[in-house]
């Protein structure tokens, strides 16, 4: 584990219970308080100076060398072949879900942006449309994009135990890896679905072999949002043909998505006092089929070139250790925080309207009585 510098002696771990997917962070905020009582772990990293970890600090040259060229953002979407308004529980609509999967890679590809699809195979088991549902995730493939495993149904990692957890990571890579190979690529990345790594440090690191010995990388995610309160939203206006609501609710998530940038970029140079390369989380569903476009026109205006998880990765700042245990994930730019002796401030980042997050909660509430 790298040395971490400019830390206190002792570092605190709090749990951050958000198992519920319409949660707030006002709310998220008042279920931590709760939470930490029970989900504090001390680890203790000796270290000199300040700044960051040994493993995250480059050389005045690879710095100089990385800030004279442009930002970098590495494009994730999660929930392939495709995310429903107001559930995750349902396998969606065929019709749907093609509109979603032919529009999304073409934007990406019209970008050049070498983005990463992570799947779950629950939503390709339909009878009778099992292989145009698999053909969904070959037009990924064929814009020259790669797949990613994201579970077979998207449990919650503190819903289930261990074993459970690793049957469903296996079960959710059978059609992906198949694909993958045929193409002449390998599957390696993992995504944790709700980005909850485990709920105790033992059951993470168990996982976390697990993964390595099966070739999987975990996918982390710096720029996280809520897109799906969005979508849901969205989905919300259509239903009642309202479209100048619908135009309210893309116009606002454009506006959202330009915040949450700006919180994580700010975030970013105070933790390693530059802008590191960022990977962006979306999800695969109609709000971004209509916003996608602009959302990485606004980026390339932002100064930011597209690049994949691969090269992401090779960040040196992808080296701080993520010491985040709790029954719910965020930011791996607010775990790192924890590494360095700071408090991982999740409260303080930005939350989309609160006229789309109560949209978000009605809609589900509706969909759970149905």
């Amino acid at each position: 584990m790298p040395e971490v510098q400019g830390a206190s002696p002792a570092f605190l771990f709090s749990g951050i219970t958000r198992m519920e997917h319409g949660m707030n962070r006002t709310e998220l905020f008042f279920a931590t308080c709760i939470a930490v009582a029970t989900c504090v772990a001390v680890l203790v990293v000796h270290g000199e100076g300040s700044g960051g970890s040994r493993g995250a600090r480059e050389s005045g040259d690879e710095r100089g060398a990385q800030e004279a060229g442009a930002k970098a953002v590495a494009v994730t979407v999660d929930d392939l072949p495709g995310a429903v308004p107001g559930t995750g529980q349902s396998q969606g609509n065929l019709k749907d879900f093609q509109k979603i999967d032919r529009a999304i890679p073409q934007i990406l590809k019209a970008h050049h942006a070498p983005a990463i699809g992570f799947v779950n195979e629950w939503k390709l088991q339909v009878a009778g449309e099992r292989d145009a549902r698999v053909a969904l995730l070959q037009e990924w493939l064929d814009a020259g994009l790669m797949l990613g495993n994201h579970t077979y149904s998207h449990p919650s990692f503190n819903a289930i135990p261990l074993a459970q957890y690793e049957d469903e990571t296996i079960r959710g890579e059978v059609v992906t890896r198949a694909l993958m190979k045929a193409s002449g690529q390998e599957e390696k990345y993992f995504r944790h679905p709700f980005l909850a790594t485990g709920p105790t440090a033992e059951v993470k690191s168990a996982f976390e072999a697990f993964l390595k010995e099966r070739g999987y990388r975990v996918a982390p995610v710096t720029v996280n949002n809520e897109d799906w309160t969005f979508n849901d939203a969205l989905g919300a206006a259509r239903e009642k043909g309202d479209e100048e609501l619908a135009s309210k609710t893309k116009k606002a998530y454009l506006e959202y998505i330009n915040s949450v940038f700006e919180y994580y970029e700010r975030t970013s140079r105070s933790l390693f006092h530059r802008e590191i390369a960022q990977v962006l989380i979306i999800h695969d569903n109609e709000l971004e089929t209509e916003c996608l476009d602009e959302l990485l026109s606004n980026l390339e205006r932002r100064g930011y070139r597209f690049i994949s998880l691969d090269e992401a990765l090779a960040d040196p700042a992808y080296a701080t250790p993520d010491l985040f245990i709790g029954p719910q994930g965020v930011s791996w730019l607010m775990r790192w925080k924890l590494a360095f002796g700071q408090k991982a401030d999740w409260q303080n980042e930005p939350d989309p309207p609160a006229w789309v997050i109560k949209t978000s909660k009605e809609m589900r509430q509706a969909k759970r009585q149905q």
